[in-house]
């Protein structure tokens, strides 16, 4: 957004985006869940009271190799 635009204008921007978000999160989201594709498996992960967010990126080999070669690169990056 151009910073010489009309205060008005940013905050209404910044209105919209913070309206987004919650739309987002308490519409969509919910509406996501109730799926048929998407239910058996957040049911499976709320009866199992698994934290999805966590067990994702700890778990996954492929995401272990990557952050290892991630931490290599930047540790031995030509300078």
């Amino acid at each position: 957004m151009d910073p010489n635009s009309p205060l008005s204008k940013r905050i209404g921007g910044l209105l919209a985006s913070i309206a987004g978000c919650l739309l987002m999160i308490y519409v969509i989201g919910p509406w996501l869940d109730s799926l048929s594709a998407i239910k058996p498996l957040a049911d499976f992960i709320e009866e199992r009271d698994i934290n999805a967010n966590a067990y994702y990126y700890t778990e996954v080999a492929e995401f272990s190799d990557a952050e290892l070669n991630m931490k290599n690169t930047m540790t031995y990056m030509p300078k």
